[in-house]
C-alpha cells in the first residue's frame, strides 16, 4: 500500500510538471516553450509505460553449482532472468535475502584459533547485483557463496528492482525461488591408539574395536595393504596366482553408540558444538573404515537415532543428521541421558559427546559405566572456560571408571583428531 501510494505521488509530479509545461507552451508560444515541451514528451510516455509494466511476469531461476557441499567450501549461484518483451529498462537490481543459518563463516580449523573471539564467525552476507538491460531479453547474474556452514540452509526470496532515468517510478518485485542447500559437517583423519584398559578383577581388556579370532577360517580373499603374513593362504595364492588372504569369523561384535549431547546451552560456547558435531563425523566415519559398526544417537529437544547398519542409506542418514542438528530444547541433558542409561542394554561400548557438563551429568555417566561395557566421555570446551569444577568433575569420572578426553581449541585446530580408546 505504501509503495502504491509513492508511486501515485510521483506520478502527480509528472503530469503536474507536464500540465505546466504545455501551459507555458500554450500561453507563451515560441520554439523554445514547444521544443521544451516536445521533449518532455517521450519521458512522460516512458514513465506512464513503465508504471503500467509488470515485471512480476518475468521467468526467474536460480542454479547451484553444488547442493551438497562440505562446511567450507565455496559454491557458484547463477541467477537467470528472462523477459517475454524487449521493454527497455535503464536498470535491474537483484538482490538475495539469506536465511539466518548463512549468516556465518566456516573457516574449518582455523575457526577454532580464536575461540575466544567469537565475532570472526559472524557474517553479514548481502549480496546485490546491477545491471543495465536495455533491451535485452535475457539478463544473467553470477555471485559465490564462500565458507558456508555446516547446516540445511533454505534460501526462499528473490529480490529485483527496476526504474526509469530519474527515479520518478521505482518497481520491484520478490520473487519465492525455494532452494535447499545441504552443508555436511568438515571431516578429519582420526588417529586411534587401542588400549587394554582392566577392571578391577582380573586383568582381560575391557573392548577392541577390531577383535578376530585367527582359528576359524571363513574364506579367503584378495590381500590387501595391512593384512598379516600369517593370514596369507598359500595354497590358494599358488592356484590363483595371486596373492590371497584368510579370511575369520569376528571372534566377538562389539556393540557400540555415539551419543551426541544436542540440548541447547546459553553458556557453551557455539563453537563448541560445532566441534562436537565435526569430531563425531570424523570419529563415526573412522570406526566405518576400520569395521567397526556404531550408532548414532542425538539427545537435543527431540531425541534421533541412526542404526550402525553399514549401507549406504543408513550412511546417508548419519551424514544428514550431523548435517542438520543444531543445539535446541529447554530439557536438560542429563534428565534425557539418565532416560537412555535405563534402556540401554548391558555390554555396550558408549562414546558419548557433549558440549556441556556439571555434577548431574558426572553422576549419569557414572551410573552408566556401572551398567554398560565401557563409557568414554569427550568434553568439548574452549580452553579459557575450563575451571576449578571442570577438573574436579572430570577426575571424579576418571576415578569411576568413566574415560574421559577434553577437546579444548588446541586439539580441535589439529589436522586430525588423536583418540585413545
Amino acid at each position: 500500500m505504501k509503495k502504491n501510494f509513492h508511486n501515485a505521488a510521483r506520478m502527480i509530479v509528472v503530469f503536474l510538471v507536464f500540465a505546466v509545461l504545455f501551459s507555458y507552451a500554450m500561453f507563451q508560444g515560441g520554439f523554445v516553450s514547444w521544443f521544451l515541451f516536445a521533449g518532455f514528451v517521450p519521458f512522460l510516455l516512458y514513465i506512464t509505460a513503465l508504471t503500467f509494466y509488470r515485471i512480476d511476469r518475468w521467468e526467474v531461476k536460480r542454479a547451484f553449482s553444488k547442493k551438497t557441499v562440505t562446511a567450507g567450501e565455496t559454491i557458484t549461484v547463477d541467477i537467470s532472468i528472462i523477459r517475454k518483451s524487449p521493454f527497455p529498462l535503464y536498470y535491474c537490481v537483484v538482490e538475495e535475502h539469506f536465511p539466518s543459518s548463512l549468516m556465518k563463516r566456516d573457516k574449518r580449523i582455523e575457526k577454532y584459533k580464536e575461540m575466544n573471539d567469537q565475532s570472526h564467525v559472524n557474517e553479514k552476507r548481502i549480496v546485490k547485483m546491477i545491471s543495465f538491460p536495455w533491451m535485452k531479453r535475457k539478463l544473467s547474474y553470477y555471485y559465490e557463496i564462500d565458507q558456508i556452514p555446516r547446516g540445511m540452509h533454505q534460501i526462499h526470496s528473490l529480490k529485483v528492482k527496476t526504474g526509469d532515468f530519474f527515479g520518478f517510478i521505482k518497481k520491484e518485485h520478490i520473487f519465492d525461488l525455494r532452494d535447499q542447500l545441504m552443508v555436511f559437517p568438515y571431516k578429519r583423519p582420526v588417529r586411534i591408539s587401542e588400549k587394554a584398559y582392566s577392571f578391577e578383577q582380573g586383568a582381560s581388556p575391557s573392548f577392541r574395536l577390531n577383535d578376530r579370532s585367527t582359528s576359524v577360517v571363513s574364506g579367503v580373499r584378495e590381500y590387501v595393504p595391512g593384512d598379516r603374513v600369517s593370514w596369507i593362504d598359500w595354497k590358494n595364492t599358488a592356484k590363483s596366482r595371486q596373492m590371497m588372504t584368510k579370511e575369520f569369523e569376528q571372534e566377538k561384535s562389539v556393540e557400540m553408540l555415539l551419543l551426541l549431547n544436542a540440548a541447547h546451552d546459553k553458556k557453551a560456547h557455539s563453537l563448541s558444538f560445532e566441534g562436537a558435531v565435526e569430531f563425531s563425523a570424523s570419529f563415526i566415519e573412522e570406526l566405518s573404515k576400520r569395521s567397526s559398526p556404531v550408532a548414532l544417537m542425538t539427545l537435543g529437544e527431540k531425541k534421533h537415532y541412526c542404526s550402525g547398519q553399514k549401507t549406504p542409506m543408513q550412511k546417508g542418514n548419519i551424514d544428514k543428521l550431523l548435517a542438520e542438528i543444531q543445539p535446541s530444547g529447554m530439557n536438560a541433558f542429563a534428565q534425557q541421558l539418565e532416560k537412555e542409561r535405563v534402556v540401554l542394554p548391558m555390554g555396550m561400548v558408549v562414546f558419548i559427546v557433549s558440549h556441556q557438563l556439571d555434577a548431574r551429568i558426572a553422576d549419569v555417566l557414572t551410573q552408566l559405566a556401572l551398567k554398560v561395557r565401557q563409557v568414554k566421555f569427550f568434553y568439548v570446551r574452549p580452553l579459557h572456560q575450563l575451571d576449578f569444577q571442570d577438573h574436579k568433575l572430570i577426575k571424579k569420572l576418571t576415578n569411576s571408571r568413566v574415560s574421559v578426553q577434553v577437546l579444548t581449541e588446541e586439539q580441535l585446530s589439529q589436522k586430525e583428531f588423536e583418540v585413545s580408546t
